[in-house]
């Protein structure tokens, strides 16, 4: 009987991601206890595009946003997408921008 383990080699499977969104704790923390949000303005945004071996193609954003009034905080929303859901986000915004922009007041 042979010892010889397989020689061939086998390609490695990605993990299909999923769409993401991460807050941080300390987003949680600024909401008071007696209203159910807070109204944060959105300051900057960012991203990069990856192809890890065991996430696949990803668009990562990060959002930055800030405490509007007295306070002073500012926190970083991730969101993780797809390729595919990162296009169909562009166009959607794109579609939105449009009919805000050419609607009549």
């Amino acid at each position: 009987m042979s010892k010889e383990l397989t020689t061939g080699k086998v390609p490695m499977r990605t993990r299909r991601r999923r769409n993401a969104m991460t807050f941080p704790r300390e987003l949680r923390e600024a909401i008071p206890e007696l209203h159910a949000a807070r109204d944060l303005e959105l300051d900057s945004i960012d991203g990069r595009s990856s192809n890890i071996v065991f996430f696949g193609p990803l668009v990562q954003l990060k959002l930055v946003v800030k405490e509007t009034g007295k306070l002073k905080g500012r926190f970083v929303i991730g969101m993780d997408l797809q390729p595919d859901a990162a296009r169909e986000l562009a166009a959607t915004l794109t579609k939105l921008a449009d009919v805000a922009q050419n609607s009549q007041v």
